[in-house]
């Protein structure tokens, strides 16, 4: 990878990668090693990172399944350009 032209640090992701903002709170639990295993083999069959998969299944259980839908629907339109019109 080469280096860009000036020294300004580049973001990693963007500030609307979450549709709530920059993830800035840290959600920490002790676990039997039964249910850690078992949240592996999740993370593993759905391709996402560990904090993002809980990320996402604490949204549904606090926010309801039909919001979190209607969330990531909104967000696919608008970079799909379906969204409302840019004033």
């Amino acid at each position: 990878m080469t280096k860009p032209q000036d020294d300004t640090p580049l973001a990693s992701r963007s500030g609307t990668s979450n549709p709530f903002g920059k993830c800035t709170e840290d959600v920490r639990a002790k676990v039997p090693y039964v249910i850690k295993e078992g949240l592996s083999r999740l993370v593993n069959e759905s391709g996402m990172s560990e904090a993002e998969y809980v990320r996402d299944v604490l949204m549904v259980h606090v926010l309801g399944v039909d919001a979190v839908i209607k969330i990531h629907e909104e967000r696919i339109k608008r970079f799909a350009g379906m969204g409302q019109e840019k004033a």
